[in-house]
């Protein structure tokens, strides 16, 4: 049986305590000493951990303590005006999908066991050269992120490719596993309800949906947000769904808190479900005490469809028209349907 612990995860968790500690240090000797320890630790517990054998708390803290220093530390980039939030997304995009699909395999109990490839040692390599560059103030921090993000496209092909073969699509894992993670345990364990008969007021809850999207108003904000099946009135095509949703990056964090009622064209067992509806939102923003306007109240038109998924999800895709139609925001995501 494997030990719980070796000396080759007290390496691994020095990477945690120097994760907080870089946001913190402005000096350029310290942030490259703190990079290079960072470095050191990945792989000298990678040489311990072959030596006197792997743990079982080694499993989960080496990649661990690896996506949360590189999270910190570019997240430190980005907030220093060096990186936009899609250069951002791009840098860390392997470790974003390595989550997702940890994530994913974890809630389907699939779990997946894929070898150190090329590809993803390729990105670590060319992550420290960017931290490197924006430690040293180079004009290359840009072209090197951009270049990581490159390389995490084909890391990613690489993983999913060896990963398909394993347990078929992983795309659909990784997909699914954005809504789910995001969910609590309980929603884990969430069984639809059948559908009714089509007419009749009920009120409770009885599903959810996560969402992503992008504000095209000013440099556009990434969204991130999460809705509600509250019920339906009089007759099972009118929906009631509450949602919240934060936006971030390019300028002050913003939030909404919306009440909708959307008219589905069709019944829950078709392929496809488009719907229209209109709501109410209350929206604000990070610096919302120092703006009289703030917050705000909105009039907003919905426009989505719903495509099946499995018998218990469906995409969702949204367009929304905040404000009297005066922002425009698109969503992809997955939400909860009433199954047969």
């Amino acid at each position: 049986m494997k030990p719980w612990g070796t000396w080759a995860d007290v390496v691994t968790a020095l990477r945690l305590p120097l994760a907080a500690l870089f946001p913190f240090v402005h000096r350029p000797a310290w942030q490259l000493a703190i990079v290079g320890l960072a470095a050191a630790s990945d792989f000298v517990d990678g040489i311990l951990a072959r030596r006197v054998g792997a743990s079982r708390i080694g499993a989960v803290l080496d990649p661990v303590a690896d996506k949360v220093f590189a999270a910190v530390a570019f997240l430190t980039v980005a907030s220093r005006g060096m990186l936009t939030w899609y250069e951002l997304l791009g840098v860390l995009l392997r470790d974003i999908l390595a989550v997702l699909g940890f994530l994913g395999t974890w809630l389907f109990r699939r779990p997946v066991a894929l070898p150190a490839r090329a590809g993803g040692k390729a990105v670590t390599v060319a992550q420290i050269l960017t931290l490197v560059a924006f430690i040293a103030a180079s004009p290359l921090v840009k072209p090197l992120a951009w270049a990581t993000a490159a390389i995490a496209v084909y890391a990613t092909w690489d993983y999913g490719r060896i990963g398909m073969r394993r347990v078929g699509t992983v795309l659909l894992v990784l997909l699914a596993a954005t809504s789910l993670s995001l969910s609590s345990a309980a929603a884990q364990q969430f069984s639809p309800p059948k559908s009714a008969s089509g007419k009749g007021t009920r009120i409770g809850l009885f599903g959810f949906g996560v969402r992503s999207g992008l504000d095209l108003e000013g440099e556009g904000q990434l969204l991130l947000g999460v809705t509600l099946d509250m019920g339906n009135v009089i007759s099972n095509r009118v929906r009631l769904r509450p949602s919240a949703e934060v936006g971030v990056f390019n300028g002050d964090n913003t939030y909404v808190a919306s009440f909708e009622g959307l008219w589905r064209f069709t019944d829950d067992d078709e392929a496809a479900t488009p719907y229209l509806g209109t709501g109410l939102s209350i929206a604000g923003h990070g610096n919302c005490g120092l703006d009289p306007d703030c917050p705000a109240l909105w009039v907003n038109l919905v426009f989505g469809l719903e495509l099946r998924y499995r018998s218990t999800f469906n995409w969702l895709l949204e367009y929304h028209g905040m404000d009297a139609l005066s922002r425009h925001r698109f969503y992809i995501g997955l939400t909860t349907r009433r199954g047969n």
